[in-house]
Formats: structure tokens, C-alpha cells, sequence
């Protein structure tokens, strides 16, 4: 089966078919079925085999198979892997059911709606839902080039879903109690070039630093970027920092454009899309932020594509990085990552 690269990354191949399209109705019975385990092998080790545990390749074996697949020992880390170790799909009671989902999931239904549809529990649904959005949410290795547009936006801490809250629960779409930006206050930092390519993820509580800037944006800019921001001091410190050609806009003078070309219109009109989106689920954990921020990032990049290709696309893209953890380990897993930020 011969794979090639496309501009954007993803593989493309004639004959890989990730998932098979349905007959029925998704609103009744929704059926469909993962591809072999061939192919999954195809998608996820298109470059050669390499260790879900510690990323590396070669000096690998045979090592026997479980539940009837192939597994092999890393020699040299000495642990052991399956196709779908560190998936969404590992260790999954139902790996039949997971293309079902994943319409379901592309539809934008509810979780409730998901669980009814694929014959799952709703606590099942959750966490098939979090296992498909963690690995997302682990693909970071977009770069950007060119003009690069970059702002921020704030959206309030929550702790939606903890039965013991050290504070007064809020009532939906309740205010922080300190004004103006604090710690109460996530902030999310977007940056985009003019391709379009995107990053987006929880940056900091409260003010950006120069610092954090550094953190999340140097590694990831090409040499040569033009900057383009509004007039916050952050971003003229980490511009001078780096020695970034910055150009800067000031919408709250009405200078939308400087130069006719500079604006930060496309990183606005993204940071509208994204709280439209985060609507939807009626308040997000900010532990959980992060995984909905790279659920927005794969649907705003996939518009173009039909509903089943977008479904095939997301379960492709759940395959290519490896998740940190699975199952009941998870929400823990995110509030440490969080707690990690805060501290």
C-alpha cells in the first residue's frame, strides 16, 4: 500500500480507508466498523515502527499476541506494545463500537445523545469523548511562518464537575469576583499565520508574561515571522526579546489595519468561532479546556471536508500521537497539568 505526504501533513492514500460509510441513519442505528488493524499499523507507523513508551525506533520483536494482536518488545526501553497501545481505543470493551461514536462525536450531539445512539453508558461516552480530545490535544507540531497574527483571550476558571468546591458554586455564566484580569481568569493564547495554520492552548492564569510567550510561541515560529499584534506591552517585550519584526494595530482607536496589509483580524474572527463553539457545552472544566481547544482547532481546520472524511480524519489524527494516559487516570492526569500552570 503506497502512502504519500500531503502540504498539510496528514496521509493520504487511495486504498486506506479508516472507516467504512454507513447505510443508516446515524439519528437511528449508526453502524460502521474500524479498519483492520492493518491499516490502523499503516496510519499510525507510516514512518516505521516506533515505541508508543519512549518514542523511539528500531531493536524491536515479535513478542507473542494479545487478544489477537500483534505485539512487540522494544529492546531497548524493555516495554511492550500492541497497534492500539496508548490510543484512544486501548484497552476498549467495545473497538466496534468506536466508529460509531466517532460519527456520533463529529455530529456534535450530546454526550447523552452519543451514549443512546452507540449503546453505551453515558459515563463510557464521557470518556471515550476525553480519550479521543487528549490526543488531540497532544499534536503540537505546527509551525508558522510569514506574517503571524497573536492575541489573547480569557475565558473564566471552572471547576464544573468537583462536588467539593473551596469556594461558593457560581451559577451558569456567573461572574469572577475580582475585576478586570486575574487569577480567576484562563488565558488562551492564539497565534496564526496567514496559511492559516493555528496555535491555540491554555497559556497562563491571569496576564501574560513575556516569559510564557517564549514558552509556548519561540520553538514554533519560523525565522523571519513578522509579528502582528494589538498594543499590549507584553507583546512589544517579547518581540524586542526575540528581535521579531513587530507591527502593531490598536483597535481600540479604530486602527483595525496598519500598513494595509498588518491586522490581528483573522486571530479575532478564530477567537469568535472558538467561544461560539465552547458555547455549546454549557461550561468546560478548565482542566479539560486544553482538549476542547484542540477539538475547535481540528473542526475549524476540517470545513472543507465531508462529514465522512472528517470522521476519518479524527479518528487518524486520535492514532498519530501517543496519549500521556488512558482511562479512570485521565481527569487527574489533566488536573495536575492545570495545578502544574497555577503554581
Amino acid at each position: 500500500m503506497a502512502l504519500t505526504r500531503r502540504n498539510d501533513g496528514s496521509i493520504h492514500c487511495g486504498i486506506f480507508r479508516i472507516l467504512e460509510e454507513s447505510t443508516s441513519s446515524p439519528e437511528t442505528s449508526i453502524q460502521g466498523k474500524l479498519s483492520s488493524l492493518d491499516e490502523i499499523r499503516a496510519a499510525r507507523f507510516h514512518d516505521g515502527l516506533t515505541c508508543p513508551h519512549c518514542g523511539e525506533s528500531g531493536n524491536f520483536k515479535k513478542n507473542g499476541t494479545y487478544r489477537g494482536r500483534q505485539r512487540y518488545l522494544h529492546k531497548t526501553c524493555g516495554h511492550t506494545f500492541n497497534d492500539l497501545t496508548n490510543t484512544p481505543i486501548h484497552r476498549s470493551k467495545y473497538p466496534e463500537k468506536w466508529s460509531s461514536y466517532l460519527r456520533a462525536m463529529e455530529q456534535g450531539y450530546s454526550l447523552r445523545k452519543c451514549a443512546r445512539l452507540v449503546g453505551i453508558s453515558l459515563q463510557a461516552s464521557f470518556e471515550w469523548r476525553h480519550k479521543i480530545l487528549h490526543a488531540l490535544s497532544q499534536i503540537k507540531t505546527q509551525t508558522l511562518e510569514g506574517i503571524v497574527e497573536a492575541d489573547e483571550t480569557y475565558v473564566l476558571y471552572s471547576e464544573k464537575g468537583k462536588r467539593k468546591l473551596p469556594r461558593k458554586a457560581r451559577k451558569r455564566g456567573g461572574v469572577a469576583k475580582k475585576r478586570g484580569i486575574s487569577a480567576e481568569q484562563v488565558c488562551i493564547l492564539v497565534a496564526r499565520d496567514r496559511t492559516k495554520h493555528t496555535i491555540a492552548e491554555v497559556a497562563t492564569f491571569g496576564r501574560l508574561s513575556a516569559a510564557t510567550l517564549d514558552q509556548l510561541l519561540t520553538s514554533r515560529l519560523q525565522s523571519g515571522v513578522i509579528l502582528c499584534t494589538d498594543e499590549e506591552p507584553t507583546f512589544r517585550k517579547y518581540a524586542r526579546d526575540q528581535k521579531f519584526q513587530h507591527e502593531k494595530v490598536n483597535p481600540g482607536k479604530k486602527r483595525y489595519v496598519t500598513k494595509e496589509i498588518y491586522h490581528i483580524q483573522n486571530v479575532n474572527a478564530y477567537h469568535e468561532r472558538f467561544k461560539t463553539f465552547l458555547h455549546r457545552f454549557r461550561g468546560v472544566a478548565t482542566k479539560y479546556l486544553n482538549h476542547y481547544i484542540a477539538y475547535h482547532r481540528f473542526l475549524d481546520g476540517t470545513t472543507a471536508l465531508s462529514s465522512l472524511a472528517r470522521v476519518r480524519e479524527l479518528f487518524h489524527q486520535s492514532l498519530l500521537q501517543p496519549m500521556k494516559t488512558t482511562g479512570k487516570t485521565l481527569p487527574s492526569y489533566c488536573e495536575h497539568e492545570i495545578q502544574k500552570m497555577a503554581s
